[in-house]
C-alpha cells in the first residue's frame, strides 16, 4: 500500500510518496505523476518515504518522466531512502532521469 500526497512549494509540484511501491501500488503512482505533469511544469517526488521499489515501481517512475519530457516539464525524484537507492543504483534510474539527494524547493 502507498499514500501519495501532493503540495506546491515554490512553484513545484511535490508529491510526497509513503509505503511499498510493487506491482499492486505502481498503477496509483503513476496515475497521480501524470496528473501532476503540466506543461513547463515541475515535479518532485519525494521518496523519502518509501521502504521498497519494485521493477514495477521503477516503471511507474519512467513514465512519470517521460510524460514529464513530453510536456517540457522538469522531473525530479528526490530523498531517496538507502535500502531503496541501492535499487536505484543497480538499476541505472540516475542515468535515466533526475535523482537528486534533496527536495530542490
Amino acid at each position: 500500500m502507498i499514500q501519495v500526497t501532493q503540495e506546491t512549494r515554490d512553484g513545484w509540484r511535490v508529491l510526497t510518496v509513503r509505503g511499498r511501491v510493487d506491482s499492486e501500488t505502481a498503477d496509483e503512482l503513476e496515475s497521480a505523476l501524470h496528473a501532476a505533469v503540466e506543461p513547463d511544469g515541475k515535479v518532485a517526488v519525494d521518496f523519502a518515504g518509501v521502504t521498497y521499489v519494485s521493477s514495477a515501481g521503477l516503471r511507474a517512475l519512467i513514465q512519470g518522466a517521460r510524460a514529464a519530457e513530453v510536456k517540457r516539464s522538469q522531473f525530479v525524484v528526490c530523498s531517496v531512502a538507502p535500502s531503496v537507492k541501492r535499487v536505484f543504483d543497480m538499476s541505472g534510474m540516475q542515468h535515466i532521469m533526475n535523482v537528486q539527494g534533496e527536495l530542490p524547493c
